[in-house]
């Protein structure tokens, strides 16, 4: 995967410039805004920010920002540093019996046309960008104001500010030595032997002879160095930069929030459907071992229809022609005469007449008497008699189960 090439926008004598840093090599700024997106670095300038250097001797490194936050109220910044990203802390050097720090406050908001380019950069003070050199107090431009820098015994810069003084001059030096005496006053005495102008960022005319003499302190011009990324990333953000990049992250989340939802939906809808499919597999792997069993089962009912038929001969007692038979054999050789006879599996009709009433009644009760016809329930009133002497009877055969009930409906409704 090619690497893009790493932007950064420092501010310069005359305004912000974009330099490129590709395979190593970082070329000269370039001042047009449109080079100036996917910019990695953004140089906060020195009147953007307030340099507050401290000492701490004998405290915890944990308790360190606390009261470097203390310190801060104290001189008025309080509400400058109620964000954390609008403030960084730095330690200088190694011994923790005695810290020195360097504090760096956002105190103005960048232009627009930079901070538009900034949704993803990383931001440090402009003199995060510089090469300093311990013992050498280092003077460069930005934006036609005067920067100054004093560097830690390490190299790293422990204060940078900028200048109320637009020449170089007794004045100048005068605002110099306040500084040093402030840091002086603070326990923090830089150990500076020289002084460094930068090239090309001071005019002839910017710096007056008396200037050195009024430092006191011997001064060198140095050649303009190509800017170097800091060594550490910063927690300073401005403000707005902190908005877009909130909204941007709930944006983020409520768009993952919905495609998680979509998801979890195309997951169940996947395995509703999955869990169609099977089923629908299995009933047609079921329909097709139904049909193979198809000629088996035909035999198996063919069987059953058969045994179906024969059932009847199978229980004399409901087969009907032994019904007839038995019936039959109770009939005297005369005075009795069958006119209708129904046999069902479910009861017997019996129609007849009898040469006189006495037959009848005897014939009644030879039917009912009959071990062959014991399992019917039978309805077999009296016979009726006929003007010539003869007599007409009627038996009607039920299973016992509708007698019974047929008897409770009966004594229900009287």
């Amino acid at each position: 995967m090619k690497k893009t090439d790493e932007i950064m926008l420092i501010p310069q004598e005359e305004g912000f410039r974009a330099w490129r840093n590709k395979a190593g090599l970082t070329t000269a700024g370039e001042t047009e805004t449109k080079t100036w997106r996917g910019a990695e670095w953004i140089a906060l300038p020195a009147r953007c920010v307030v340099s507050v250097p401290m000492r701490f001797q004998g405290i915890d490194a944990a308790r360190r920002e606390s009261a470097a936050q203390l310190e801060l109220e104290a001189a008025g910044l309080g509400t400058e540093t109620a964000e954390t990203s609008n403030f960084e802390l730095h330690n200088l050097g190694h011994d923790d019996r005695d810290q020195r720090t360097s504090t760096y406050i956002q105190v103005a908001p960048l232009p627009a046309t930079v901070v538009e380019n900034g949704d993803d950069a990383k931001y440090a003070p402009s003199v995060a960008f510089q090469k300093l050199t311990p013992g050498e107090l280092l003077i460069w431009r930005e934006d036609g104001a005067f920067v100054i820098a004093i560097p830690h015994e390490g190299g790293e810069p422990m204060h940078s500010q900028a200048l109320a003084a637009r020449t170089l001059d007794a004045d100048a030096a005068a605002e110099i030595r306040c500084i040093l005496a402030s840091l002086e006053l603070s326990s923090l005495t830089p150990d500076i032997h020289t002084l460094a102008l930068v090239s090309g960022s001071i005019e002839g005319d910017l710096v007056s002879e008396d200037f050195s003499q009024a430092l006191d302190l011997p001064v060198v011009i140095k050649d303009k160095t190509v800017p170097t990324a800091p060594a550490h990333v910063t927690r300073l953000v401005p403000a707005s930069v902190v908005r877009l990049r909130h909204e941007r992250q709930q944006r983020r989340m409520v768009m993952l929030g919905a495609l998680a939802f979509a998801f979890v939906l195309v997951a169940a809808l996947s395995a509703f459907a999955i869990r169609v499919l099977v089923r629908e597999r299995s009933i047609v792997s079921e329909e097709k071992r139904l049909d193979e069993l198809e000629p088996e089962l035909l035999t198996i009912r063919d069987a059953k229809a058969a045994w179906e038929d024969l059932l009847p001969a199978l229980t004399p007692d409901t087969y009907p022609v032994e019904s007839i038979y038995q019936l039959v054999l109770l009939l005297p050789p005369e005075g009795i005469r069958i006119t209708r006879l129904e046999v069902r599996q479910d009861g017997m009709v019996i129609d007849g007449e009898a040469s006189s009433l006495g037959h009848g009644i005897e014939f009644r009760d030879k039917l009912l008497s009959a071990p062959a016809f014991k399992r019917w329930a039978w309805e077999m009133p009296n016979p009726t008699s006929l003007p010539d002497g003869r007599a007409t009877f009627r038996a009607e055969a039920r299973p016992p189960q509708e007698s019974e009930a047929a008897e409770t409906t009966e004594v229900a409704q009287q």
